[in-house]
């Protein structure tokens, strides 16, 4: 095995007993190590700490057997945990890493703030990001709400649509609402407002430009594009979803109780035929464009980003985040038997980071 090329997927690992589960992307590693046996790659499974002590999970048959595995000349960085990747045993990997000549992408959680800024450098993106600032308290908030109708809060590093608030002006007074609750609080004035968020907010928030999104059966919709970085700087769309929000929310994350739906049906439903295939491919460069320039201004090697856009009720595409660890359960089901398309893009991109230091 000393020869074989050696890909890490590096993760966390729940171990039970001698048995081991990769959480959320158990099964899309199966099908890592099956697609990488096509082209003679030796992929397992770690942790930092285990990769430390030159220690993985191999798959053998249908079980993932705990033993001695090989330095990796790629790592594929899975890690769901922003405090994983400030951990010590991380750091140590990295500068492992750096001795063995070995690659690593995904390098790290790009946050919200980060996002915006990149793409904020690239005029032509222009017309499709939300006016988006830092969160200073009231005197954002008033002037984000003197410029549009409604607004979003969104903690810095959120993710899965955790901890966002909605606030509008109403005639009724300033309206509030979180992305966890349906219910929602009125109150009187902005400072009001301000008042009662302040004990709510503990961590770094963006403020963004509120848009009104399309619907299906009232509720709002938006699209997760699954971008892989497959041959040198090219990049492909793998997978593309529609997500609904659950009845009276305004958040269409999965882990939310969104719904997925095909991207043709929903566009169907708003569009001519040939509107569909025009507006189905804009979201694609949209989304192709973004990745692409999230991995070059971003430090590091990014190969996978999940892009997340909206069509509001004038027909115009926005970005609305885009996540550096997409989760692999956003995709339209596939048959176990075969290897989905963000699989096989991973391990391209693995083969061509190998080929770049032959």
């Amino acid at each position: 095995m000393s020869n074989q090329r050696t890909v890490a997927v590096l993760t966390e690992i729940k171990e039970d007993r001698e048995r081991a589960s990769f959480g959320s992307i158990h099964l899309f590693c199966e099908e890592l190590v099956k697609y990488g046996e096509t082209h003679n790659l030796f992929v397992y499974v770690t942790s930092p700490s285990l990769y430390l002590q030159h220690t993985g999970y191999r798959l053998t048959g249908s079980e993932w057997i705990k033993g001695g595995v090989p330095r990796a000349n790629v790592v594929y960085n899975r890690l769901h945990s922003r405090k994983s990747e400030y951990a010590p045993a991380f750091q140590q990997l990295l500068a492992r890493l750096d001795e063995e000549d070995g690659a690593m992408f995904n390098r790290r959680f790009l946050h919200k703030w980060e996002v915006h800024r990149y793409l904020e450098r690239h005029e032509y993106l222009h017309p499709y990001l939300p006016k988006t600032a830092l969160w200073d308290g009231q005197d954002s908030l008033e002037a984000f709400l003197a410029a549009f109708p409604s607004v979003f809060l969104k903690p810095v590093h959120g993710s899965q649509g955790r901890g966002i608030f909605r606030i509008e002006c109403t005639d009724e007074g300033i309206c509030l609402r979180r992305s966890t609750s349906s219910s929602s609080a009125l109150y009187r004035s902005v400072a009001a407002a301000v008042s009662a968020l302040q004990p709510q907010i503990r961590t770094p928030m963006i403020i963004q430009q509120g848009l009104e999104l399309q619907t299906i059966d009232g509720r709002p919709v938006d699209f997760r594009l699954l971008c892989h970085r497959i041959r040198h700087n090219d990049w492909r769309v793998t997978s593309a979803v529609a997500r609904a929000a659950p009845p009276e929310q305004f958040v269409a994350n999965l882990a939310r109780g969104g719904v997925l739906m095909a991207v043709n049906d929903v566009l169907r439903k708003w569009y001519t035929r040939a509107d569909v295939f025009q507006q189905k491919q804009l979201l694609k460069e949209i989304a192709l464009e973004s990745a692409a320039v999230l991995a070059s201004e971003a430090e590091g090697l990014y190969g996978e980003f999940g892009v997340d856009l909206a069509i509001d009720v004038h027909g115009r595409p926005w970005i609305i985040e885009v996540n550096t660890k997409p989760s692999k359960q956003a995709e339209m089901t596939f048959s176990q038997q075969t290897v989905r398309p963000s699989a096989k893009a991973v391990i391209d991109y693995c083969l061509t980071l190998m080929e770049e230091k032959e």
